[in-house]
């Protein structure tokens, strides 16, 4: 009986250790943009030759309508949205254009699975993502948040379809009601 205790424990801990692995080797993708590395291990030190820094981003100066500037490289648009949602078909292309003109990022989030043609590889919207963003929002689509890279910091923009000048004229007041910005 003791024999049989004891393996099912050592058999229940390799589980778990093979559990842990794979988990670490997601974690190193998520880490290392190029995928997991196959050292198998995080880098113990800074002087780790296989480690390199990821160049930092160029800033992305945008003037609020207060004077204020905002590097944009510090925020991401949030996007949710449905392939079928016709709002989604007439603001997506609007932001797609904004998001390159002006220089911020889209991260685009699909309801129903379905991308569309401004953001055909939107990723599916995991549950824990809809009770972040929406915890106290009706789900509608088009619905977009302002999210602080750095910080993770959600902010919520706009539910439904605007044209540019609306959705600027948002970010703007988003960001000055934040207090965000710095003169110069």
């Amino acid at each position: 009986m003791n024999l049989r205790h004891t393996v099912f424990t050592v058999a229940l801990m390799s589980l778990c250790l093979a559990t842990q692995a794979s988990t670490m080797d997601e974690i190193k993708s998520l880490w290392h943009p190029q995928g997991a590395r196959t050292s198998g291990s995080l880098p113990t030190s800074p002087e780790d030759p296989e480690v390199k820094p990821l160049p930092a981003k160029p800033p992305v100066w945008y003037r609020l309508s207060n004077g204020r500037q905002i590097n944009l490289a510090d925020w991401k648009v949030v996007l949710f949205m449905q392939g079928h949602c016709p709002y989604c078909h007439q603001f997506d292309p609007v932001l797609k254009s904004l998001s390159a003109r002006v220089g911020f990022g889209v991260m685009a989030y699909t309801i129903d699975g379905q991308g569309d043609a401004s953001f055909p590889d939107a990723l599916p919207a995991p549950p824990e993502v809809m009770k972040t963003f929406f915890p106290n929002l009706p789900v509608a689509t088009p619905t977009t948040f302002l999210v602080n890279v750095n910080t993770l910091e959600a902010l919520p923009l706009l539910q439904g379809a605007t044209d540019e000048q609306g959705f600027m004229a948002r970010m703007d007041t988003v960001l000055q009601m934040r207090g965000v910005g710095n003169n110069g």
